[in-house]
């Protein structure tokens, strides 16, 4: 099977996100979905991330893994596989995710 890697691309800066957000390029792209207008559910892939970590009011601690563009723009707002809570740690989400940081 061949390994899955995570490369890092940039921080994003700190007023757009809360907590520490990173952008990532992924080896292999991951599949999220939305609902159009006609609530109709729409699948597309992508093959970048933001991994967010980020002390959340009521929550406490949690990593979430966000589709995005080339340029940083989430996508959609769900989480992908690999966010987790009760953590802060960008490694641990893609590695949850299925990804080797190259």
């Amino acid at each position: 099977m061949e390994t899955k890697t995570a490369t890092f691309v940039k921080n994003m800066p700190k007023g757009e996100f809360r907590g520490e957000a990173s952008l990532y390029r992924l080896s292999h792209p991951v599949s999220y979905y939305f609902y159009d207008d006609n609530c109709k559910e729409i699948h597309k892939e992508t093959s970048y991330v933001i991994v967010s970590a980020v002390i959340a009011m009521f929550s406490g601690p949690e990593t979430y893994i966000f589709p995005a563009t080339e340029t940083g723009e989430i996508l959609n707002w769900g989480e992908l596989d690999g966010s987790y809570r009760g953590g802060l740690n960008h490694d641990t989400a893609l590695l949850n995710a299925g990804y080797e940081l190259a």
